[in-house]
């Protein structure tokens, strides 16, 4: 094989990773998209939520949800995770506020509290 056409083919297949590492980075797994929407499914409904605050609710979820996954997934060090996971948190929950009313508020606050314990939970299981 010439010079060339490795070069290409190296090339190519840099390429081909790189992309597939940004597309990863942007879109969620078949598995965390289906357990999204189970979710997203399941508070609606707890929150009672009008069809026009659905679809809002339902982007606000998606978008902190894949911050919440590339944060998981970055290198980054315990102190610094822990650092944007509470800013995530603050910049979803004033955007949950704007959008649901006090009663539905308080509900999703309650909801954030019992998947938290959950969690917690599971990560002092798999200790």
């Amino acid at each position: 094989m010439s010079k060339t056409i490795k070069n290409i083919l190296i090339l190519a297949v840099i390429t081909l990773i790189g992309s597939t590492a940004v597309a990863q980075q942007n879109e969620l797994t078949e598995a965390q998209s289906t357990q999204m929407e189970t979710q997203i499914k399941a508070q609606s409904e707890k929150l009672d939520l009008s069809e026009d605050q659905k679809k809002t609710y339902e982007d606000i979820t998606k978008k902190y949800g894949l911050e919440m996954i590339n944060l998981k997934e970055s290198g980054k060090g315990r102190l610094s995770k822990y650092k944007a996971y509470k800013s995530i948190i603050e910049n979803k929950n004033k955007e949950m506020k704007a959008l649901l009313s006090e009663e539905q508020y308080a509900t999703y606050e309650e909801i954030q509290e019992e998947m938290q314990k959950r969690m917690k939970k599971r990560n002092k299981n798999n200790s």
